[in-house]
């Protein structure tokens, strides 16, 4: 099921817990006028199709002894695949993406320190076969975190 084949009730759904990933199924029907077994059911449906996934995130600055980097790497394009599997197995990665622009790929690291994410670097991420540089800025401040799903009409 592609993005495009959401209803708009779906749509509605996922605005709800955009807002607010723990709402109540109940106060999402209330408020998207549906019962609670349909958004239960929805909501499913969209977690079995990878379409949607609830998380939680910790802000590093309120974390003793932890520290968010953003790393923006180039990469070879015959092994960008592999890079991105192998950044998605290191549990000190907790995103990656892929892009279009200067770099190829960002993953966001969590380390300890500068000393931490700096071993982990060099030992880790600059070994994968096919990166070519990894440019890290650390993170100071979250200021937000949220998707937001585009609108369609």
């Amino acid at each position: 099921m592609a993005q495009d084949s959401l209803d708009h009730l779906d749509r509605a759904i996922l605005h709800q817990l955009e807002e607010d990933g723990r709402r109540a199924f109940r106060e999402i029907a209330r408020v998207v006028g549906t019962s609670e077994a349909t958004v239960r059911a929805r909501v499913k449906r969209m977690q079995d199709l990878e379409i949607l996934r609830i998380v939680a995130f910790a802000d590093p600055k309120r974390l003793s002894n932890q520290q968010l980097t953003i790393a923006m790497l180039t990469v070879d394009p015959q092994h960008h695949r592999d890079v991105v599997a192998a950044l998605t197995k290191l549990p000190q990665i907790s995103y990656v993406s892929t892009l279009l622009g200067r770099a190829d790929v960002c993953a966001e690291i969590a380390s300890a320190d500068n000393v931490d994410l700096w071993e982990f670097l060099e030992n880790e991420v600059h070994t994968i076969e096919g990166v070519r540089s990894v440019e890290a800025m650390s993170v100071v401040h979250v200021h937000k975190l949220r998707y937001v799903t585009p609108p369609t009409d």
